[in-house]
C-alpha cells in the first residue's frame, strides 16, 4: 500500500511540474501554485465532508460502485475490457449489482464509474489519491482557460483568476471525485482551445491531439449543456473570422444579428431532428427531475414552483424566477446550518457584484467595452441558469450544479471599471 502511495505521489508531482512548466502557465504566476494547492485541498475536503459529515452522496456511490468493476477486472481481465469498451456484462445478476447500469450506454454516471475503476487499478483503490487526479485534471483545464483569457483580454486579467481559480464554490465543487471535476476540466479546456483558434494564439501538436478526448469527455458528461456552449463557441469562432472579411460584422450589432440567425437555424434543425433534443422530451425531463428532487428536499429550505407542469408555457412562466433563484438563493437566514450560511454569504457577494455591475452600466466607458465574447457568455449563463434553476429545487445540489456557468458569471461581473479598480487595490 505504501508503495502505491509513493508511486502515485511521484506521478502527481510530475504532472504538477509539467503543468507548471506549460508556456501558458507563466501568465498565471504568482497565482498558479496557491490556486493548485487550494484545488487539491478542496478535493480532499470534499471526501471528508461526504464520508464523515453526510455519510452518503454521489462521490461515495461512484467510489463504491467502481469497486465492483475493479474486483471484476482482477477476476476476469478480458471480461472487464469488454465491459469497458462495449458495456458487455457477464450476467444480468452482475449488472444489477452495479449502480447506474439501467441505461449503461447513455449513463454518464456509469461512464464515470468505468473511469474510476481504472484509477482504482492505478492507486490500489485509494479514494483520496483518485480525488487528487480528478482535481488536477479539473484545475488544468480551468487554469488554461484562465491563462488564455488573460492573454486575449489583458485589460481585465484578474477577473478570470478570481472567477475560475479562487471563487469558493467553483473551486470546491469542481474538485474531487465527482463528474463536475471532469466536466469543468474538459469544458474549460475546449473553451480555451476555441479562444486560441479565434484569436490566433499558439497551439502545440499535443493540444490538437488532446482535442478529441476533451470534446468527448465534455459531451459525454453533459451533452445538453455541451450542445449549447459548443454552438455558441462555434458561432463566436465563425463570426469573429468573418468579421475580418465582412465590414458589416465588425460592429456588435451586426455580430448579434448573425448570431440570432444562426440560433433560429439551429432551433429549426433541432426541432426537426427530435431525439434527446426534442423540446417535449427535454421539458418532461426537467419537470420529472424537479419533482424527484423536491420529494427529497422537503425537510430543508428549497425552491418551489407551485404550478410547474410539462408545457413550454409553464417553463417560460417560471424562467425568470428560476434564473434569479439559481444566482442568489439561498439567502442568508433561510437556514442556520453552516453550509447554508456559507452559500448565502457567497450569494450575497454575487448580489453585491451584480449591483456594482448595474451601477457601472450607466457609464459610457462600460458600454464601450462590451464585446461579442461577453454576449456569448451571457447567453450561456442565462440558458444554463434557467435550466438548472427549474430542475433543481435542492439548494445543496443547486450550489453544485451551477458551477458550470458560475465562473463565467463572476468573470463578467468583474469586467466593469468599479470592479477592476477594486481588484487592483486587492
Amino acid at each position: 500500500m505504501l508503495l502505491f502511495y509513493l508511486l502515485n505521489v511521484l506521478l502527481l508531482s510530475g504532472l504538477g511540474w509539467l503543468l507548471y512548466k506549460q508556456t501558458w502557465a507563466e501568465t498565471l504566476r504568482p497565482y498558479l501554485l496557491p490556486a493548485l494547492f487550494l484545488k487539491l485541498a478542496s478535493g480532499v475536503l470534499l471526501g471528508v465532508l461526504y464520508f464523515y459529515f453526510y455519510g452518503a452522496g454521489d462521490t461515495i456511490s461512484y467510489f463504491k460502485g467502481s469497486q465492483k468493476l475493479t474486483q471484476f477486472a482482477y477476476s476476469n481481465p478480458s471480461g472487464y475490457l469488454r465491459l469497458l469498451i462495449f458495456n458487455e456484462f457477464p450476467s444480468e445478476t452482475f449488472r444489477a449489482s452495479v449502480p447506474f447500469t439501467r441505461h449503461a450506454d447513455f449513463s454518464n454516471s456509469f461512464f464515470l464509474l468505468k473511469g474510476i475503476s481504472l484509477f482504482n487499478l492505478l492507486t490500489n483503490s485509494s479514494y483520496y489519491l483518485i480525488s487528487l487526479y480528478f482535481s488536477l485534471f479539473s484545475f488544468w483545464g480551468m487554469a488554461k482557460l484562465t491563462a488564455i483569457l488573460t492573454r486575449v483580454f489583458p485589460d481585465t486579467k484578474k477577473a478570470p483568476i478570481v472567477g475560475f481559480l479562487f471563487f469558493p464554490s467553483v473551486v470546491f465543487w469542481s474538485s474531487g471525485l465527482l463528474k463536475d471535476a471532469v466536466l469543468m476540466g474538459s469544458m474549460c479546456w475546449v473553451t480555451a482551445f476555441i479562444l486560441q483558434l479565434t484569436h490566433k494564439q499558439p497551439k502545440t501538436i499535443l493540444t490538437w491531439l488532446l482535442l478529441p478526448l476533451q470534446l468527448y469527455l465534455f459531451i459525454r458528461i453533459k451533452v445538453f449543456f455541451a450542445a449549447i456552449l459548443l454552438f455558441l463557441l462555434g458561432s463566436y469562432l465563425l463570426i469573429s473570422w468573418l468579421s475580418g472579411r465582412v465590414r458589416f460584422l465588425q460592429t456588435l450589432a451586426g455580430q448579434l444579428l448573425v448570431l440570432a440567425g444562426f440560433a433560429v437555424l439551429a432551433i429549426v434543425m433541432v426541432w426537426q431532428a427530435g431525439g434527446i433534443f426534442d423540446v417535449d422530451f427535454l421539458i418532461r425531463n426537467l419537470v420529472y427531475t424537479y419533482n424527484g428532487l423536491l420529494r427529497v428536499s422537503l425537510e430543508g429550505p428549497h425552491l418551489v414552483y407551485p404550478e410547474l407542469d410539462s408545457t413550454l408555457t409553464s417553463i417560460l412562466r417560471y424562467a425568470p424566477a428560476a434564473f434569479l433563484n439559481t444566482l442568489y438563493r439561498p439567502f442568508i437566514g433561510e437556514s442556520t446550518e453552516i453550509l447554508y450560511l456559507l452559500m448565502g454569504l457567497e450569494n450575497l457577494v454575487l448580489l453585491l457584484l451584480t449591483i456594482l455591475a448595474v451601477a457601472a452600466a450607466f457609464t459610457k466607458t462600460w458600454v464601450h467595452k462590451i464585446r461579442f465574447w461577453h454576449i456569448v457568455l451571457l447567453l450561456f449563463i442565462v440558458m444554463a441558469a434557467v435550466v438548472i434553476g427549474i430542475s433543481t429545487p435542492n439548494f445543496g445540489t443547486l450550489s453544485r450544479y451551477r458551477i458550470i456557468f458560475l465562473p463565467f458569471l463572476v468573470y463578467l461581473l468583474l469586467q466593469n471599471r468599479f470592479a477592476q479598480r477594486l481588484l487592483r487595490k486587492l
